[in-house]
């Protein structure tokens, strides 16, 4: 659906896109994350037309946004970070003129998901909240009927039903058949929902790959309690290792697959173990630190 090839972007001698390549499957949710200033919402730009790159391939369904928008935007329902929106208009009005873009758009629909995610119909735009704004940019996204969704942070500002709301809809989208191409900060949302994450940085692409895959390379951390004390030198090489007490328990941090690192503490008087792999968040702060910054 998406393919993409050393794309570069530079504004006023400043490298904002660095080479960056992605190929997004027709038919799942890719995610795209990285820290603020990294160049999603460039990358997204680029990808509707409205910003035009510097250098490198771009295929959208078989159209280049930088000669045929006009195919391209009729294939992507786009839901920009900004929620700056015609605040004169009602929230209805807004819709049925988003969507009249669009060939296949269906405005009955449009008008059932503001229903569904609490947003009132006959509201001026100016008046309602953020999250009521994003929810709103939501729903014409879906409603335009096209094949692709390019969502920027679609969870910002959205209370935890609300997200969880979100996240039915998206899924749905992409069981019909549907592609979904979404940056967010929002992880712990990424990690529900996509089967494959892009992390970027600085412009470039840090990691690339399969959620499992990327999730089950990169380690996680173990919580072991001993029944009595145990000596540094008994438990496997890892990336950290922390102890409390007198070694009664320790935090161990480790790559690769779970199975190996507990092959290697089989013996030991083991009185509860916590894993806790598999989470984004950690590998996301692992991978940024890696590379020289620091995540809040």
């Amino acid at each position: 659906m998406i393919k993409a090839r050393s794309i570069t972007k530079s504004y006023r001698g400043l490298d904002v896109l660095r080479g960056v390549s992605i190929d997004v499957e027709p038919g799942t949710i890719h995610g795209f994350v990285g820290p603020n200033g990294a160049g999603k919402s460039t990358f997204l730009k680029i990808l509707i037309g409205v910003v035009h790159r510097d250098g490198g391939q771009l295929d959208i369904d078989g159209f280049d946004p930088a000669t045929s928008v006009v195919q391209v935007r009729r294939r992507i329902g786009y839901s920009p970070s900004e929620t700056a929106l015609y605040h004169r208009m009602r929230t209805g009005e807004l819709l049925e003129f988003s969507l009249c873009h669009h060939l296949h758009a269906d405005l009955a629909r449009g008008r059932m998901l503001l229903e569904l995610l609490g947003v009132p119909s006959n509201r001026r735009v100016g008046a309602l909240s953020h999250g009521m704004k994003r929810k709103l940019l939501i729903a014409q996204a879906i409603a335009s009927g096209t094949p692709l969704l390019v969502l920027d942070e679609p969870m910002e500002a959205l209370d935890p039903e609300a997200r969880r709301r979100v996240e039915e809809l998206l899924r749905a989208e992409v069981d019909s058949g549907r592609t979904i191409f979404f940056s967010s900060h929002d992880l712990a949302s990424t990690q529900r929902l996509c089967s494959r994450v892009t992390f970027l940085h600085r412009g470039r692409v840090l990691r690339d790959g399969l959620m499992d895959e990327l999730l089950e390379a990169h380690g996680g951390v173990l919580h072991l309690e001993f029944r009595e004390p145990v000596l540094p030198e008994r438990l496997p090489r890892a990336s950290s290792i922390s102890w409390e007490g007198h070694g009664e328990a320790a935090r161990l941090v480790y790559q690769g697959q779970l199975e190996s690192v507990l092959s290697t503490i089989d013996g030991l008087p083991i009185k509860s173990i916590r894993d806790d792999s598999g989470d984004l968040e950690q590998l996301f702060d692992r991978l940024y630190m890696a590379d020289g910054e620091t995540v809040a």
